[in-house]
């Protein structure tokens, strides 16, 4: 079974990303119903050397869309609001109600925007932010396509509240995690104190660093619920019964609408070298430091889930390993940093890498001092000589699993580079 290719250091074992200072998280898979691997890896609290265990709490980030998308089909098996219900309905005031559907919503198929600029640090109630995106203007007719957008299950959130009569936080309590037995999942309000809660953190130059302060309430329904590996087992297994969603239910939120996207989940096909399998997932990414991802194959009855306090951590490396180990597919192991190289830049010509590179996301490489910096999705990390040949040199990060390789033509200049992002394969990019 793959060990998330584990080393011992004569105490405990350890995650060879974790060794390297790549991954900190908790990870459960199980199989046929039973749970194969449940482990901590890493820190919950740096701070105060608190590890991370299965019963970690971690902010799920995005992956709250499929409890509210849940929490909508089960009003809906009560007959309290319908998918096909014009949202003017619950709110009138809103332009366009009268043209989008609460499937539109769950389908991200509304049109509805989400501006930027709104702030999470201030406490928000749900209508504040239905009102602060409400008058924006649509990105396209309602149906037309599919743009994922949090602004839609924001909105669910407020339509929940107002047909159930309860906040959010305590209608998904008493209706979805006590029947449940998730005794450890709920709505994250920083202010509260809650027990075996996770630290979030970030990557910054050549080091970890907190994740950024936010109260949760920005964003509701979309990506404000915590929970731990655990309880996302108990959620995974009641969604192969009628436990909490009927039959019905549960046939239209892992049906794939526009983009591949049902009610709270993508449903696509996983092509691996021998096996081709269904599977339905949704990751969150949030910028208080958390990274996680819930994968589940359903004919196989396999469940991957991967919980991370550190934004950086190889994810999807990790979850695609995890499911050939299952499926009985070969992986490569991770490369390690060698701890040996150089920590400085080539003496000669370092500005010859400086530039700004187009490859499946623009990124730009500046020098300060002696060192040399990769910009790139708002982060900034250092690079470090790792090798280097007569005609390209390797960088890596220290502080999350990322390689360029610089690439020289004839005459000796750069032209181009290759990008492996948190491990996955390289990536082409020119250097403008």
């Amino acid at each position: 079974m793959y060990e998330l290719h584990k080393e011992s250091d004569g105490r405990r074992t350890r995650l060879l990303y974790e060794r390297e200072g790549f991954f900190s998280g908790a990870v459960l898979v199980a199989k046929d119903g039973e749970v194969v691997l449940s482990k901590g890896y890493g820190m919950a609290n740096l701070e105060h050397s608190v590890p991370n265990t299965p019963h970690t709490k971690f902010r799920l980030a995005s992956v709250t869309k499929p409890f509210t998308a849940a929490a909508i089909l089960w009003l809906q098996q009560r007959q309290r609001l319908h998918v096909e219900d014009l949202v003017s309905k619950y709110v009138p005031t809103l332009p366009n109600g009268n043209r989008i559907t609460v499937h539109h919503l769950l389908s991200h198929t509304s049109g509805l925007d989400h501006p930027p600029g709104i702030s999470d640090t201030k406490r928000w109630q749900t209508e504040e932010l239905v009102n602060a995106f409400a008058d924006k203007p649509m990105l396209f007719s309602p149906g037309e396509r599919f743009q994922y957008r949090s602004s839609n299950y924001i909105l669910l959130t407020y339509i929940l509240e107002t047909v159930a009569g309860q906040t959010y936080d305590t209608f998904l309590k008493d209706n979805l995690f006590r029947p449940l037995g998730m005794n450890d999942s709920g709505f994250d309000v920083q202010s509260g104190i809650l027990p075996n809660r996770a630290a979030g953190y970030r990557a910054f130059e050549d080091r970890w660093v907190n994740g950024r302060l936010q109260d949760m309430s920005v964003h509701s329904g979309a990506a404000g619920l915590y929970s731990t590996t655990g309880d996302l087992y108990l959620w995974d297994q009641a969604l192969y019964s009628d436990q909490l969603l009927d039959a019905r239910s549960r046939e239209a939120m892992f049906t794939a609408y526009k983009g591949n996207y049902g009610y709270g989940w993508y449903i696509d096909e996983l092509s691996m070298r021998k096996n081709t399998v269904r599977r339905m997932y949704h990751g969150g990414l949030n910028d208080g430091g958390f990274f996680t991802r819930i994968t589940r194959f359903p004919e196989s009855r396999v469940l991957i889930v991967l919980l991370c306090n550190f934004l950086l951590s190889p994810q999807e490396r990790i979850n695609r390993d995890l499911a050939a180990a299952l499926f009985g597919e070969s992986y490569e192991r991770p490369e390690p940093f060698p701890r040996s190289a150089a920590a400085a830049l080539p003496a000669t010509n370092p500005e010859a890498y400086v530039g700004t590179y187009e490859a499946f996301v623009p990124f730009v490489i500046k020098q300060e001092r002696s060192r040399l910096f990769i910009s790139i999705f708002g982060f900034k990390l250092e690079l470090f000589l790792v090798t280097t040949t007569e005609d390209r040199d390797e960088f890596r990060s220290k502080a999350a699993y990322v390689r360029v390789v610089f690439k020289r033509n004839a005459g000796g200049k750069v032209t181009e580079a290759l990008l492996s992002w948190l491990g996955e394969e390289e990536s082409a990019a020119s250097k403008k």
